[in-house]
């Protein structure tokens, strides 16, 4: 199986009985019991990765040597990739986007088609999104994006395949890969229950079978903090990005502030600065700002000495990052002066974040943020205090960008905040003591606005709306950046909130195929959240989604361990009957059916039913579910008519309720059609078949997986018939189209096989129901 490729079938696919293969009814139905609509199937998103070449300065100094060399190796590559490695702030994104607009550039000239992408490796979402749109330009097959998208472990295989197919001269660009693991590929797990496909151990990005390769047919490279060459391997040539000379630094200097002094002092102030880039950056803005106290190179160089300028540093720092830190407070100090000391505040609350990753400006809820901005309002939620938040936030951010403190990007319709990483990890300093400086908004307060702001975006979300998943996506990169960051030291309440969060995120990207990312949230949240105890009701619905992530790699056995735990404590806490506890007993019915143990499924899918109806009501979504689980169940047993007889009533609920073309109701519908064909009603269940199938090409189009199954059912109610040549000709279409959309080693795939097979040998195929 495709890691965390969730079919999202709609469920029904019951009766698997003629293929054996407890995990095709697994994948199917994955989706169907799960509170909410269903999304129509799994959707592969990407992001830009056109190079961000306006932001580079007017002149990149101090870099000829370096920019040469890269030129030489993209004119002829290397086989090796090229690894920019530096600490935090000292211009390796810089250099690489300097790169990049010189191979656009070159290109132009050329007139040759130059393809350059710039992929984020912050984090593993942003990477899967930023492969995928190159992957898409390449010309990739729907099953290569989704291979990428879930995390298969063939995905870096596909994504090296097109780009050794791609024209040569292209130059392909890992930003801010600090993480140098991001870029070793597929999550890989131990599957001992079910796949069995996945090699167990943690791949490394040295061994080269990742997302970093080398090759003669373009450039690559990669922009991180590690500079250890055994961390990139053999095939890595790691190039160290050293500081700024004096006078390169004084040609930076001069050049933001050209006021500011003479060529002497702005080289004393340079080596005062230590020659990093982002500093001789805040430095020379700060001295061109209306906002400053001090306007000369001299007078900054003595602030930068003086006990004010190191106010908050009470340990030992690294002197570049001490330099940096006293380098923006004096930029903050000159913002507070001119009438915005919110200022702080704000990027104190941006560095809970994720840096290196957008931030929403629709994030930066002004009601819920007047009180870190204005502290003496009564409350985020108090009645009229928020009658200049607005313009609070704005002079904030106008500031901010002013003193290029932060960078404001506009990506389509949607404008968002990026904070440098060196930024976000320092500001993160002054937020770890709980002794309110100053000067210095309230840590305690900036945390617990920073994860209301994420919970109540994530509030307006649906996390099984395909629409809603590139949202969540990137929400979820601030959610687990938060676990780091602030969970620690986060009040029970905002705890819990920020918990959550992460159960509603997971989910989301889980459903939108990143299964180990989701995996990976839900461990950092139980080990962030053991502070509430094991008996917490968050943590216990936490426990269920990580059962829920593990059911859907096929490890049915240790899930139903893990949901069973899940209900012990559930029943002890919550009661028997308390919504929640219902969750963790349907899906250990589920759990069941999908192992096979029609009769224990069947059982428990009964003792849950009537107190979902008490509970819920009969139109209820999960007491619908449970009923449509239990007709499936039933009809596992082969008691098709008692199965019928409990179908009947959902399907038309659901088309009241729901409507006649949405996935709940067609799932029922589907089954509806394999229990009359099985019941021997042939001519009635194709026409069934024939009016699921206008319906599906309708909503989701001819090659979706949905789709697929109905042909592939439609050829086995044909051959029942005797109508051998149109069964033929439904089977080799679907064996054919689902090689290309779901692979050759795809289980559906398989099947299809398997029964064209069959209609070679003149035998019915199997009843394999995998809609």
């Amino acid at each position: 199986m495709d890691a965390g490729l969730v079919w999202s079938a709609v469920g029904t696919l019951g009766t698997c009985t003629g293929l054996g293969l407890a995990w095709l009814q697994l994948r199917a139905q994955v989706l169907e019991h799960r509170q909410g609509p269903v999304p129509t199937g799994p959707t592969v998103f990407g992001e830009s990765v056109a190079p961000p070449t306006g932001r580079l300065p007017f002149e990149t100094h101090g870099r000829d040597e370096v920019m040469a060399q890269l030129r030489k190796w993209l004119r002829r590559p290397p086989v090796a990739i090229v690894i920019l490695a530096g600490m935090g702030g000292i211009g390796k994104s810089t250099v690489a986007a300097a790169l990049a607009e010189h191979a656009l550039r070159r290109g132009r000239a050329g007139r040759l088609t130059r393809r350059v992408w710039w992929v984020s490796a912050a984090d593993h979402l942003s990477l899967a999104a930023g492969l995928v749109s190159v992957m898409r330009q390449l010309g990739a097959t729907s099953a290569d994006l989704q291979a990428v998208a879930s995390g298969a472990p063939d995905a870096p295989d596909r994504f090296w395949a097109l780009l050794e197919r791609a024209s040569p001269g292209w130059l392909l660009i890992f930003d801010n890969a600090d993480d140098p693991e991001v870029l070793a590929g597929v999550h890989r797990h131990n599957e001992p229950n079910g796949g069995g496909r996945f090699p167990s151990g943690p791949a490394a990005v040295s061994d080269g079978t990742g997302w970093m390769r080398p090759s003669r047919r373009g450039l690559t490279v990669v922009t991180s903090r590690n500079a250890e060459q055994r961390t990139w391997g053999r095939h890595a040539l790691v190039y160290r990005i050293g500081p700024l000379d004096e006078a390169e630094g004084a040609r930076v200097l001069l050049g933001l502030a050209p006021g500011a002094g003479d060529e002497t002092e702005a080289r004393r102030l340079a080596r005062r600065l230590g020659g990093l880039p982002l500093a001789l950056h805040l430095a020379g803005a700060y001295l061109y700002s209306p906002v400053a106290r001090w306007r000369t190179f001299a007078d900054y160089h003595h602030i930068l000495d003086t006990r004010e300028g190191a106010r908050l540093l009470d340990a030992p720092q690294a002197e570049a990052r001490a330099v940096v830190m006293r380098t923006w407070e004096i930029s903050l100090d000159g913002l507070a002066r001119r009438g915005v000391p919110h200022a702080r505040a704000l990027l104190r609350l941006l560095s809970c974040w994720a840096p290196a990753t957008l931030i929403p400006l629709d994030l930066l809820d002004a009601r819920r943020l007047a009180c870190v901005l204005r502290p003496q309002a009564p409350g985020p939620f108090a009645a009229g205090n928020d009658e200049d938040a607005d313009s609070l936030v704005e002079d904030a951010l106008h500031g901010l960008n002013a003193m290029g403190l932060i960078e404001v990007r506009v990506c389509g319709q949607q404008t968002a905040v990026v904070l440098h990483p060196l930024m976000a990890e320092t500001n993160r300093i002054h937020m770890a003591s709980e002794v309110t400086r100053p000067g210095e908004p309230d840590a305690r307060l900036v945390r617990r606005v920073a994860v209301r702001l994420i919970t109540f975006a994530l509030s307006g979300l649906r996390w099984y709306m395909p629409a809603d998943w590139p949202r969540f996506r990137l929400l979820g990169i601030h959610v687990h950046a938060m676990l780091d960051t602030v969970a620690p030291r986060l009040a029970q309440e905002s705890l819990t909130a920020l918990i959550s969060a992460v159960c509603t995120t997971g989910a989301a990207i889980e459903q939108s195929g990143a299964i180990d990312v989701g995996e990976d949230l839900y461990r950092l949240a139980l080990t962030r959240g053991s502070s509430l105890g094991q008996h917490h009701p968050v943590i216990l619905k936490l426990r269920h989604h990580l059962a829920w992530n593990t059911a859907t790699r096929g490890r049915l056995v240790d899930s139903e361990a893990m949901f069973q735990r899940v209900y012990a404590v559930r029943r002890q806490v919550l009661g028997e009957d308390h919504p929640e506890t219902l969750d963790t007993r349907h899906e250990l019915a589920w759990i069941a059916a999908a192992q096979g143990r029609w009769g224990e499924a069947e059982s428990g899918y009964r003792r849950v039913l009537p107190s979902r109806q008490r509970l819920l009501g009969e139109n209820d979504v999960h007491t619908l579910t449970t009923r449509h689980e239990l007709g499936w169940a039933i009809a596992n047993q082969g008691r098709l008519e008692e199965a019928e007889a409990e179908l009947r009533p959902v399907l038309r609920i659901r088309r009241q309720e729901l409507g006649e073309e949405h996935p709940h109701t067609l799932a029922t519908f589907h089954e509806l059609a394999w229990i009359t064909a099985k019941r021997g009603r042939y001519a009635e269940a194709e026409a069934m078949y024939r009016q699921l199938l206008e319906a599906r090409l309708r909503v989701l189009g001819d090659n979706h997986h949905h789709t697929l199954s109905v042909h592939h059912e439609l050829g086995w109610v044909l051959s029942l018939q005797g109508r051998w040549s149109e069964a033929m000709a439904e089977c080799e279409r679907t064996a054919r189209a689902r090689g290309q959309v779901l692979g050759d080693d795809h289980p559906e795939t398989l099947a299809s096989r398997s029964a064209l097979h069959h209609l070679q040998n003149g035998h019915v195929p199997d009843a394999g129901h995998i809609a």
